[in-house]
């Protein structure tokens, strides 16, 4: 129902407060819009507009505005600061993400997020040192926080077998908004449909089948892979640690089934022999160890069955824990795991996985088979 100014600043305020803890960003939006036509001078007003600017989906210009107004109010409104820098980052103005994200620590130096993004900010331009340092910060301040323990450990060179879950789904749920504009059209991700070109003539031969082809795309974000198989036919499952990716995922209808999960554990509850085909697209930069992740697969995969992944690129040994956070496996680490799983190679191909920087994160695009049982 439509209100006069009579409603006052701090009643349309009100009301976009409860549209933004209710998610409804476009009624928040309005709110909060109204509310500073009448008071502009309300530092977290334009905060939140600048929040709900970035879920809308909006220009960061318009984000980066509001959050602007928010610290020329209010100097020390640390989150501000600190969704500002991600703002200018996103626009390419790095030096003043530095400013900003150090702004938001001096504000407020137990704010976690300005810790890593200044820190994962630092790695990206290589200083590794830095990086370290600000990831160090954060872990003083929050003793026994995943993300902080994994980043140092990183930062340190130390290798684990895996990130823990905690750091996944803080990672994810924090990036939700804003991960597919940023992977597809920043860093010029196509892995999602790299991999489905391998696996779709199979799905897409199964059409008319008595049962469509059953696929599980693992690690499934916000639904990359669920689009570039839709025109198979197949029916798709989708596993993720995220809710908010897994809720994005939902709005694409391309999905039979999304459960929230840690990959092995889900695959384990899964039927033997269920899956015409598994696809892990850049899931396995958060897991180093693959070898329950292999045995796994083979397990759910049917006779002739497809599993087809994208791993970042690791020239010898077998996994590594780099300084990015990130894993990296050998070619001939996945070959040996796919032996002991009993799949067969198909391909293994190096690829580019993302830009990074000025050049490009490499790795490897595989795709193994389970063979036909001899009788």
């Amino acid at each position: 129902m439509e209100r006069s100014d009579e409603h006052g600043a701090a009643g349309w305020l009100a009301e976009g407060n409860a549209h933004y803890d209710a998610r409804r960003w476009n009624e928040a939006g309005i709110a909060l819009e109204r509310s500073l036509a009448l008071d502009p001078r309300q530092p977290n007003a334009w905060y939140r507009l600048g929040n709900v600017r970035e879920e809308q989906g909006r220009d960061d210009l318009a984000a980066a505005a509001c959050f602007e107004k928010a610290v020329a109010l209010d100097p020390s409104h640390a989150p501000a600061w600190n969704n500002l820098g991600g703002a200018q980052q996103r626009l390419g103005r790095e030096e003043q993400a530095v400013a900003s994200y150090r702004n938001a620590m001096r504000a407020d130096p137990r704010l976690a997020q300005a810790c890593l993004n200044l820190g994962r900010l630092a790695g990206a331009r290589g200083d590794q040192a830095f990086a370290a340092e600000c990831f160090g910060t954060g872990l003083k301040h929050h003793p026994g926080d995943p993300t902080f323990e994994h980043l140092v450990a990183a930062s340190a060179g130390r290798s684990t077998e895996r990130a823990p879950e905690g750091y996944v789904t803080n990672l994810f749920n924090s990036l939700a908004r804003q991960f597919e504009r940023h992977l597809v059209e920043d860093l010029q991700y196509q892995v999602p449909e790299a991999l489905a070109k391998l696996v779709r003539p199979e799905l897409e031969a199964a059409r008319n089948a008595a049962t469509p082809a059953r696929v599980i795309d693992l690690g499934c974000g916000t639904g990359l892979v669920g689009v570039a198989l839709a025109a198979t036919g197949a029916e798709i499952a989708g596993v993720d640690l995220s809710p908010r990716m897994l809720e994005i995922a939902a709005r694409r209808g391309v999905y039979a089934k999304l459960e929230q999960g840690e990959l092995v554990e889900v695959l384990a509850r899964t039927a033997a022999g269920s899956a015409h085909a598994v696809l892990a697209a850049d899931v396995f930069i958060y897991v180093g160890d693959l070898t329950a992740v292999f045995a796994a697969v083979a397990r759910v995969l049917a006779p002739q069955g497809l599993f087809a992944l994208s791993v970042e690129g690791l020239e010898n040994g077998t996994y590594r824990l780099q300084p990015t956070g990130r894993y990296a496996q050998s070619p001939g680490y996945l070959r040996a795991l796919a032996a002991q799983s009993g799949l067969e190679e198909r391909r293994l191909e190096r690829t580019r996985i993302r830009r990074e920087g000025s050049g490009h994160a490499e790795g490897w695009l595989a795709l193994f088979a389970k063979p036909i049982t001899a009788a």
